[in-house]
């Protein structure tokens, strides 16, 4: 068995880019999601599928820190208003629909992922969000469509030097900009990487007496709150409180009308 995860917005937005000066661009949104999930579904041979939508609620991450995600580009209003019915008729065409109301839709993925993993079921999560690199294992991958690109362990590894489970201890160190997280003033990436490798985990190197360059203890001394909050921020939570069963997304193809 496998199960295909797909990050919506993630997915519905960046079709939706490319299409919107198209008078029926809510309706070539939906038809080009559909073809992009079936050639996913059919490459991974997926059993199971589910697609995860998020509503504007604020959720834990804002309310730790208020700027979280700030200064993104707002959803283009005709998608914003379309998006229910774009919903409502991709779960017609027979793809499982959830949509997450207070929490962010890359907690609810990164949980039905973990859960599968754990019963032993391959999970490939569908999206381009580098975020979902730190859940990569044995079963579980993601793709970034639009790039052709699929990460497992070793695509990790090349990327960033170290294992997927200490890249929200990178994000602490260095932040990232994407969702408007400041790590640590004065380290970058390359100083976040030479931090881990000497000791690991944002834990250690915060106590740690003897770092090099001496700027970096500096830094770190100094704020070390804003690195564990960054750290906390990037971690996807595992434990959202779902009411799924694998069941009730067994990848069922449409039937068509009798005539």
């Amino acid at each position: 068995m496998h199960l295909l995860l797909i990050d919506a917005m993630n997915l519905i937005r960046r079709i939706y880019a490319a299409v919107e000066d198209n008078p029926a661009a809510l309706e070539a949104t939906e038809s080009r999601a559909l073809s992009i999930i079936h050639q996913v579904a059919s490459n991974v041979q997926a059993s199971h599928w589910l697609m995860v939508f998020e509503d504007h609620e604020p959720t834990w991450r804002h309310r730790l820190w208020p700027e979280y995600k700030a200064g993104r580009a707002p959803m283009p209003q005709i998608l914003e208003q379309g998006l229910s019915t774009l919903r409502i008729g991709l779960e017609r065409q027979g793809i499982h629909c959830h949509l997450a109301s207070g929490w962010e839709a890359d907690d609810v993925l990164a949980t039905v992922a973990s859960k599968a993993s754990l019963h032993g079921l391959a999970t490939t999560i569908v999206s381009t969000d580098k975020g979902f690199c730190q859940l990569v294992g044995p079963r579980i991958r993601v793709l970034n469509h639009f790039d052709h690109l699929v990460w497992d362990a070793e695509q990790v590894l090349q990327r960033w030097g170290f294992e997927p489970q200490r890249l929200p201890d990178f994000w602490g160190l260095c932040g990232d900009q994407t969702n408007h997280l400041p790590g640590v003033a004065g380290i970058g990436k390359k100083g976040a990487g030479h931090i881990l490798d000497a000791c690991r985990t944002l834990d250690v190197a915060i106590g740690w007496p003897e770092l090099a360059p001496s700027r970096y203890q500096v830094a770190l001394k100094e704020h070390a709150d804003a690195a564990l909050r960054s750290r906390e921020l990037a971690r996807l939570r595992v434990d959202v409180p779902l009411n799924l069963n694998l069941h009730d997304f067994r990848r069922i193809e449409p039937q068509p009308p009798i005539s």
